[in-house]
């Protein structure tokens, strides 16, 4: 059938649906359907059924339709997606005609009083042609509350066990997750192993690690210095590698080749980043996709490199990584840089006023975090013991995590955690707190 067809069809098995959208009688150029919603736009009913609707019709107007378009119309019609954009596209084919005749006017007499119908007509398809509102109903919102009560949910993206718990199960859509760190903290291996974590709860997972301070292949060696238990330093020289770690470094790349990550160090201006996230977003399923950006100061929005406000930069930034993860629905973690205030205080445990160079990154991250080492010879050991400690969470609950990390290997592991009973009506549940190990806690 064609639009207009479409219309009276679905009228006429749905006739209250006349009183949900909005349509005139001149939108459509073929006769009969034209006098049809004239006679429905004027006479709402209440109809019994269809045979009551066609005979008041044929009533009012008896040389309407031939006895073939009836028969046609007889079918049962549910298709109500099909109606509505059949009204709408009726309704921009006659303003684009109106605009057309306006245009043809204007250019035959240009006055004034042409000009202004043209205008007019321009406006109306301009609005016409806009996408529709993103703004779910409050009904919109509670249908989506009510299925999800009634079917499980995705959990999210599972990394360590404590952020998980943190998280309430996972990173989701809509999050942008800011962790501060020093320099030489080891905040761009945390990356890695938030990655790799990720990737094995999700072997499907898609990945991309946009790192501008490290190269691609640096990220790689890590990668496998983290995945195989390799001395990162003995990547320099694999060749002088022992046979059995050679071993080891070649069934870790066949297992890095089965994984969807993509380690950028070439892609240093916005516009480049959110480009590549939004085509590999595209191509992951739902929920199977996060970016993480090694790290937020050496961003650019653009090549040009003198900048008269930096700190509007920044603000620009993470104010688009943000609205992206709400678009998109995925998750970004984001690493930044802390100001250098923070070595000269005695309790160096950082604080969000510590994030570098703007207050857009706390008021824009959902999540702010901060990576840091517990006691100030960290730096030092072979075996570092650091705390993740969390400032800001609107997915879930602030808590501090402790880590202890091996340089040499780029690995981070979970300390042990201790079960704190809490009364909490009549009995008690237990609650896991992350402890720093007492050897490290008394330095």
């Amino acid at each position: 059938m064609s639009l207009d067809t479409n219309v009276v069809h679905y009228l006429l098995h749905h006739p209250e649906a006349i009183k949900t959208v909005s349509i005139e009688p001149v939108w459509f150029s073929g006769k009969s359907c034209r006098e049809f919603i004239e006679f429905m736009v004027t006479d709402q009913g209440p109809y019994r059924d269809f045979v009551e609707l066609q005979r008041r019709f044929q009533a009012a107007y008896p040389q309407a339709f031939e006895a073939a378009d009836w028969q046609a119309f007889e079918q049962p019609c549910n298709a109500e997606q099909l109606f509505v954009d059949s009204v709408q596209a009726q309704h921009f084919w006659f303003v684009q005609g109106n605009t057309q005749m306006a245009a043809q006017a204007y250019f035959a007499t240009p006055s004034s009083e042409n000009l202004v119908e043209l205008q007019a007509q321009s406006r109306q398809l301009m609005a016409l042609n806009e996408p529709p509102s993103p703004t779910k109903s409050i009904t919109e919102h509670g249908a989506n509350l009510a299925a999800c009560l009634a079917l499980p949910q995705p959990v999210g993206i599972k990394t360590f066990a404590n952020v998980d718990r943190v998280f309430n199960g996972g990173l989701r859509g809509g999050m942008l997750w800011t962790i501060g760190a020093r320099p030489g903290v080891g905040k761009s291996a945390f990356a890695l192993n938030l990655i790799e974590q990720a990737v094995k709860y999700a072997p499907e997972l898609t990945v991309d690690l946009f790192s501008l301070e490290m190269t691609a292949s640096d990220n790689y060696q890590r990668i496998l210095a983290c995945e195989t238990g390799v001395a990162a330093g003995k990547f320099t020289n694999p060749y002088q590698m022992s046979a059995a770690e050679k071993q080891q470094v070649r069934a870790g790349i066949s297992k890095l080749d089965q994984q969807h990550l993509y380690l950028h160090d070439k892609l240093l201006i916005l516009p480049q980043i959110i480009k590549t996230i939004r085509a590999h977003a595209a191509q992951a399923a739902p929920g199977q996709y996060l970016a993480v950006i090694d790290y937020l100061q050496i961003i650019s929005l653009d090549r040009v490199a003198a900048r008269s406000d930096r700190r509007l930069e920044v603000e620009a930034i993470t104010r688009e990584l943000k609205l992206l993860t709400n678009e998109l629905d995925l998750p970004i973690i984001l690493f930044s840089q802390l100001n250098r205030e923070l070595e000269k205080r005695v309790d160096r445990t950082p604080q969000l006023a510590d994030l570098r160079e703007s207050g857009s990154i706390e008021q824009d991250s959902n999540t702010v975090s901060f990576l840091y080492p517990v006691s100030t010879d960290e730096e030092q050991r072979a075996e570092r013991h650091l705390n993740l400690i969390f400032r800001k969470n609107r997915s879930g609950q602030l808590a501090e995590l402790a880590f202890s990390f091996i340089p040499s290997q780029m690995r981070f592991t979970p300390q042990l955690v201790q079960d704190t009973p809490v009364a909490t009506g009549d009995g008690q549940v237990n609650m896991q707190n992350d402890v720093v190990p007492a050897d490290v806690r008394g330095r």
